[in-house]
């Protein structure tokens, strides 16, 4: 016990390591520092990205832009082909649920609109119906030919 807070004591005391520290989280000011940091977590990012997918069997792909607008990529079998993947699945389908329930709304409206459009072509059908037949009777009644007739042939109604 003795020994082991002696070690603890004399690593506090010695200090001189910098070994893995943590980074506080806020933009580095220095333009050569910040690509150390990046090349550094970067690789750890990947690193470890790797470890995910070998162990679980997920499937990672990563695109990182420098600030110089270098491009770093992580993925497997392609990043292309992951990203064309994730395009035509979104083209597919929504994402959003937002554009989810545009496009329910939409597809609503729509039937609600079919359901007025098939009431009035029915109403109309009727009132063709009604207006034939109330021809046919006219022309039953009268000796006017209902093809070759002109409104003046055709008896007023009481």
């Amino acid at each position: 016990m003795a020994m082991e807070s002696s070690l603890v004591a004399t690593a506090k005391k010695k200090g001189t390591s910098q070994g893995k520290q943590k980074i506080p989280i806020k933009k580095i000011e220095d333009r050569a520092l910040r690509r150390v940091v990046l090349n550094k977590l970067r690789k750890d990012f990947f690193s470890m990205a790797a470890k995910l997918c070998t162990t679980t069997g997920a499937r990672i792909d990563i695109i990182v832009f420098s600030p110089s607008g270098r491009l770093f990529t992580f993925g497997g079998p392609s990043v292309a082909a992951a990203l064309r993947a994730f395009l035509l699945d979104s083209l597919r389908r929504p994402t959003e649920p937002e554009e989810v329930l545009r496009r329910v709304g939409a597809k609503e409206a729509l039937q609600r609109r079919l359901e007025k459009l098939r009431t009035l072509a029915i109403a109309r059908a009727h009132e063709l119906a009604r207006a034939r037949e109330e021809a046919e009777a006219a022309s039953k009644t009268t000796d006017v030919d209902p093809v070759t007739a002109t409104p003046d042939d055709i008896p007023a109604r009481d």
